[in-house]
């Protein structure tokens, strides 16, 4: 037959095991993928990789040439069959724990088309679920600070310990790998409130899953777009849905978490006096400065120089006043009222210089100002 000896002896070999009722042995076909298993293997060990992410990697660092078919149908094949990190769930006991977090960079448009990008502060009690959200424009450390103190009145109660993300108002960053990390006006902060400040593990969001639910819960708000003039019509909103969402029933215990946190309540630490409060608490609160040079502040405008537009400036109201900082340096002091415009006269003639009467010279913007300023009003 013209054939070697040995292809003889194998395919007798074979048709002998076809006879016994034998497995046959799979003939393993070589795999574009095989010189790139090692590597393969390699990155499955990072934690959230994915299939797409390695194949752009040996795109970009190998010859291969192959499909992603190729790599998906490995990786999932060998990722399906690592040892699973189990997580350890801690108990949950009332007033013991607090979780703290951001929602960061959230943006909604205006009525009027106008771009606002802010902060959600985050706390929940995992016992019962008690949420509480407010509206920040900024993440800074008195931010935290303050909106800890609103928290605690809000809830009437300390808890005996709050977890926080590695955020950098927290921790020290060159603390990043150490058990103990809380910088010292937190710990400080902490002491004086009754509290132990506790940094939950980085890359961990199991750690912290109740405030991590909440940060979702958070995208409710997307369907505001469009709804609102001011950002202190956003602030509302917020409320609205903190108060909402605390009548609404947990999945977590299958009762309405304001029920729940009726019982915990008794639990939590008593609230200091009030002079530890104010001696923390802060009245400073940031606004953006709008493409019309004013900021937005219970629901009317004040001025500001041209060259803020689009700034983050902080304002504090004390005596009837409201002061406008760009961090310490005084910008503006205008007195409280009730019109919805409010301007410096020094920052009428840089809006008008800048835009309506541009390259005009300052006896002419005078000129408009005395007899125009109500138009100008109307044109805004």
């Amino acid at each position: 037959m013209g054939c070697d000896w040995r292809t003889a002896k194998k395919r007798y070999e074979i048709q002998q095991k076809i006879e016994n009722g034998s497995p046959l042995p799979l003939k393993k076909h070589k795999s574009m993928l095989d010189p790139y298993t090692d590597i393969i293997d390699a990155k499955l060990e990072i934690a959230g990789i994915t299939a797409s992410a390695i194949y752009h990697f040996l795109l970009d660092t190998t010859d291969y040439s192959g499909k992603y078919g190729l790599v998906r149908n490995y990786v999932k094949k060998h990722k399906d069959n690592k040892p699973k990190k189990a997580t350890i769930r801690v108990p949950k006991e009332p007033g013991k724990i607090g979780q703290v977090d951001w929602k960061e960079d959230m943006t909604l448009i205006s009525k009027y088309g106008e771009l606002v990008s802010f902060n959600i502060f985050l706390f929940t009690l995992p016992f019962s679920e008690r949420k509480y959200c407010s509206l920040s424009l900024d993440k800074k450390q008195d931010t935290v600070i303050n909106s800890l103190i609103y928290v605690f009145n809000d809830i009437g109660g300390i808890p005996k310990e709050i977890w926080f993300d590695n955020m950098l108002t927290i921790v020290d960053a060159s603390k990043m790998g150490q058990h103990d990390r809380i910088n010292e006006k937190i710990k400080q902060f902490a002491k004086d409130m009754g509290f132990n400040a506790i940094p939950c593990r980085p890359r961990r969001p199991q750690t912290k899953g109740s405030v991590e639910a909440l940060a979702k819960l958070c995208d409710r708000l997307l369907a505001y777009n469009h709804e609102f003039e001011t950002v202190e019509d956003l602030e509302k909103i917020v409320e609205t849905f903190n108060k909402g969402i605390n009548n609404e029933v947990s999945q977590t215990h299958n009762r309405i978490v304001n029920d729940v946190f009726m019982y915990e309540k008794e639990y939590l630490l008593p609230l200091p006096n009030n002079k530890i409060f104010s001696s923390y608490l802060s009245n400073r609160q940031t606004r953006k400065v709008s493409k019309d040079s004013m900021i937005s502040y219970k629901g009317n405008k004040y001025s500001v120089p041209v060259k803020y537009i689009n700034f983050d400036l902080n304002i504090i109201e004390k005596d009837k006043c409201l002061y406008i900082y760009d961090n310490t340096n005084l910008v503006r002091c205008h007195e409280i009222t009730q019109n919805s415009l409010n301007y410096n006269k020094e920052d009428i003639k840089d809006i008008l210089a800048s835009d309506l009467l541009r390259n005009s010279t300052e006896e002419k913007i005078e000129a408009f100002i005395a007899n125009n300023l109500s138009q100008y009003d109307n044109l805004l």
